[in-house]
């Protein structure tokens, strides 16, 4: 959690003149406010009344998904029959019109 002392502070750490007030680090934070505040989280500005802001280690943690991957099936066919694709041919050279 970091701190800022105004907007010209802010400016200034944007243009990587100053840095920001280091105020805690911490896996359970629990910042008690007795009146409204202004706050910004990842961008996002609005003006926090008073009251407890709990900020959890457990609730930062992000939920990643993996595409698992498939198994091919057999695409042949069975009892003798078969089809056959033409797709063209590519015999290498650059000016071949068979490409599309």
């Amino acid at each position: 959690v970091v701190g800022v002392q105004g907007v010209v502070h802010l400016g200034q750490i944007q243009s990587g003149l100053r840095a920001a007030i280091r105020i805690v680090q911490g896996s359970h934070i629990k910042i008690h406010m007795n009146c409204d505040v202004p706050v910004q989280v990842d961008g996002e500005p609005w003006i926090q009344p008073a009251g407890d802001i709990v900020v959890l280690k457990s609730a930062l943690k992000a939920t990643m998904l993996k595409k698992s991957k498939m198994k091919r099936r057999n695409t042949e066919r069975e009892s003798g029959s078969s089809s056959s694709v033409s797709h063209g041919s590519f015999n290498g050279s650059k000016d071949s019109k068979d490409l599309y």
